[in-house]
């Protein structure tokens, strides 16, 4: 009979709980109804994700339904994430920026060589040298971790590849993100956003502008 009345006051002060913050917030425009949910809790993103992001990454999640046969085409930068407390923002970002690629570090360099320019991707140019000098734009190859560039005994630097996520990351947020062609059916998925994890998460806001029309959602956090 205890352990009876203790599981139905626990479910009542979670339904509390649950009450103090709807997850889902809707808005109607002319031609199509938009709910959102955010998602900033750190076991739930990596059961999204496949990872964490050091707390960096924040998802909204969307369900989009299309009204009275309208056809609607969404696009990640008609979606805006700000913190009203310090205005800190983030467009929505593509699963490739958020999960995928390789940081070129630059680690050492030779007596007398340029300074290099870190590259996000790693198969882009990597920019050597420095103005007035004979440097020119290349391309990681030759010995592993090794770019090239003018004179090599001055100007060969050593840089490392370090990969933040691995490509199943990748697959997974490109599965889960919210579809962006044209529909005239009911759509959900997620959305991502940078927002530094220094960044109080109490008061955050989604704003949509675009060919449907404006709206704003202010996220409320429970106290």
């Amino acid at each position: 009979m205890t352990a009876r009345v203790i599981l139905i006051g626990t479910l009542w002060v979670l339904g509390l709980e649950a009450a103090k913050l709807p997850e889902w917030y809707t808005r109607e425009l002319p031609d199509a109804e938009i709910q959102a949910r955010l998602v900033q809790d750190l076991a739930e993103i990596e059961r999204v994700a496949g990872d964490t992001f050091e707390g960096e990454v924040i998802l909204v999640e969307l369900r989009v339904r299309p009204l009275y046969g309208s056809a609607v085409t969404l696009d990640r930068d008609q979606f805006l994430l700000r913190a009203r407390t310090n205005n800190d923002m983030s467009r929505a970002r593509t699963p490739d920026r958020i999960g995928g690629g390789a940081v070129l570090a630059l680690v050492s360099e030779r007596v007398g060589a340029p300074a290099g320019v870190m590259s996000e991707q790693a198969n882009a140019p990597i920019w050597t040298g420095a103005p007035g000098t004979s440097g020119r734009p290349q391309r990681l190859g030759g010995p592993p971790n090794v770019l090239g560039g003018g004179d090599s005994h001055k100007t060969e630097q050593s840089v490392e590849g370090r990969y933040d996520d691995d490509q199943s990351v990748v697959a997974r947020l490109r599965a889960r993100e919210l579809p962006l062609q044209t529909r005239d059916t009911p759509v959900s998925g997620y959305l991502y956003f940078e927002i530094p994890a220094k960044v109080k998460r109490k008061h955050l806001e989604l704003s949509y502008d675009g060919t449907l029309g404006e709206l704003l959602i202010e996220f409320k956090k429970a106290e």
